[in-house]
């Protein structure tokens, strides 16, 4: 079982046993490069991967192979360097099939890939580019001992940053936890003189958030249901993720404040320090979650469990026929969570 720390959960080609029982040694893996294409919410999910890969490869150069447009919130600290493979635009010239084939080869050789991302794109980097392993978490079964010759399951029912980390326990690596995001840590630096609850509704896709009315609501009865804390409605950056629906509210009660889009840094420390964070499934949330933040997570058309922990106090708002959940089950867990 030597770094093959599998039974029937796992897949890897016979050349890849023979090379991990025969030649593999993490002390002596030079180069690795890690696939993540995807905007906020999965960049900062990545982070314990990459904690996590440089401890068990102590002597490697870790390259994050990344895409031009999800380059926001890109964890470009925790890494050697950031290749950036050309993505869609719509103000720049789409690039052609030949400077694309030359951007992967500038990659250059590696000892080990990883693929986080499963696209189309990252297909063509694990096809093109050279590396005595290949491992990714596809969903396309017929890819194993194509693209990659060691391959993880990934489930909808387990959060994704996991089947990310089973791929470093497939070698026999056994990750910290609670997760390490190397992030400002709601544990240490939550605000206590003046607590105040968060909301944000807004996403990559409108599909996933709820409707004014409905935030409206929501913040309405909490902040009569938890006078003793300040709530705070972010903003983000398209028109339909703005707070002027709040400005009644924001009049009567002045506990209630509406924030601006806040710079990265900015928003992680404000997460960091905030009670309780309620939003849709998206990437403020993953936010939250990775500065151990409490959260309360509104899902009708995404699944809960890919980007939920199981060991922190996440609470999610679902039902089980997709239908929006209503704003008493969502005020419920505000209940519950700000109780715990």
């Amino acid at each position: 079982m030597k770094y093959q720390w599998f039974e029937r959960g796992a897949y890897a080609t016979s050349k890849a046993k023979e090379y991990l029982s025969n030649s593999f040694n993490p002390n002596e893996i030079k180069k690795i490069a890690v696939i993540r294409h995807a905007a906020l919410g999965d960049q900062v999910i990545v982070r314990p991967f990459l904690i996590e890969a440089r401890k068990f490869f102590p002597n490697a150069k870790i390259t994050l192979v990344a895409v031009s447009n999800y380059m926001y919130g890109v964890p470009d600290d925790l890494v050697d360097h950031v290749h950036v493979m050309p993505g869609k635009h719509k103000d720049k010239k789409k690039a052609s099939v030949s400077e694309k084939i030359k951007n992967i080869k500038e990659l250059g050789s590696q000892d080990i890939i990883f693929d986080l991302a499963s696209t189309n794109r990252s297909h063509w980097m694990m096809a093109l580019s050279k590396a005595t392993l290949k491992i990714g978490f596809p969903y396309k079964y017929y890819l194993r001992g194509i693209l990659y010759n060691v391959c993880v399951p990934r489930s909808d029912f387990q959060p994704e940053v996991e089947c990310m980390l089973d791929m470093l326990k497939l070698l026999g690596h056994y990750p910290q936890y609670p997760l390490n995001f190397a992030y400002p840590d709601n544990r240490v630096i939550k605000e206590k003189d003046a607590p105040y609850i968060l909301y944000f509704n807004g996403a990559s896709q409108k599909s996933k958030i709820v409707s004014q009315d409905y935030m409206k609501e929501l913040i309405s009865r909490s902040i009569a249901e938890h006078p003793d804390y300040i709530h705070i409605f972010l903003e983000g950056k398209n028109n339909f993720e703005k707070g002027d629906f709040l400005k009644k509210v924001v009049e009567k009660n002045d506990n209630c404040l509406v924030r601006p889009l806040q710079p990265l840094d900015d928003l992680i420390e404000l997460t960091a320090k905030a009670t309780l964070l309620i939003s849709p499934d998206t990437g403020v949330r993953n936010v939250g979650i990775s500065t151990h933040t409490p959260t309360v997570g509104i899902f009708y058309s995404t699944v809960p469990y890919r980007y939920t922990p199981h060991y922190e106090k996440h609470f999610v708002a679902m039902s089980p026929d997709g239908s929006i959940p209503d704003v008493g089950t969502v005020c419920n867990l505000i209940k519950e969570a700000l109780c715990k």
